[in-house]
């Protein structure tokens, strides 16, 4: 038995409805909660059609809402694989010149990476093995502020962008700035595609990376 209270309750929830005649139009997702028995009189049939599509249309959203979880895992997993091999990789050379060659093939070919450079402190070994031309540079002609130690993303500052990459190099639409921890380096991934990198995407990944890198070439392990 309903209380005075559920009455009254009940009696402006009905005065609503009766003021508001489009609310299902206006709001059609309460459909998916309503409890809507068959045979209840003229227009019920409708309304248990429109519950119906408005169930498929909430299945929809939620089969495409695991279809991009189930992306985002494939990628996940697909770079869990090559940062696993490039580390391999890495651990395999005995030679800083070879772990620095492996390490930007590595990010040219399995990370989607435009172009790389590596800036290291004056001095470092790896700057002697430079074979490919202005791959690295030297930190002291950093024309930046501090960098600070967490991975930036997005576009190059002008003078950033010219003492990186000078003409006739193309200039990266998007870029990540790696630190290398504890040793004073930067790692530069470039990238044509503007979306590649921004100031919003997750860092964790990039991180690693630069923990591995920055590993990879420390100082004391070269020969």
């Amino acid at each position: 038995m309903s209380s005075p209270a559920d009455a009254e309750e009940r009696e402006h929830v009905l005065a609503y409805l009766r003021g508001h005649p489009d609310l299902l139009d206006r709001h059609p997702e309460i459909l998916a909660d309503l409890a809507i028995p068959h045979g209840t009189g003229l227009g019920a049939a409708s309304l248990i059609e429109r519950q119906v599509q408005v169930l498929r249309d909430r299945n929809l959203r939620l089969e495409g809402t695991l279809d991009e979880l189930l992306r985002h895992a494939r990628q996940n997993e697909a770079l869990l694989d090559k940062t696993h091999e490039l580390a391999l990789t890495l651990l395999r050379a005995t030679e800083v010149g070879t772990r620095l060659r492996g390490l930007v093939d590595a990010l040219l070919r399995h990370f989607h990476a435009d172009m790389v450079r590596v800036i290291l402190p004056p001095g470092h070994p790896a700057l002697r093995c430079d074979l490919q031309g202005p791959l690295c540079l030297t930190l002291d002609a950093w024309p930046e502020p501090q960098l600070g130690s967490e991975p930036q993303c997005g576009a190059l500052a002008a003078a950033l962008g010219t003492w990186l990459f000078p003409s006739p190099h193309p200039m990266p639409a998007s870029a990540a700035l790696i630190p290398f921890p504890q040793q004073g380096g930067v790692l530069v991934i470039g990238s044509l595609d503007p979306q590649r990198f921004h100031a919003h995407m997750g860092t964790a990944v990039l991180r690693r990376l630069g923990d591995l890198a920055g590993a990879a070439l420390r100082m004391d392990l070269a020969p």
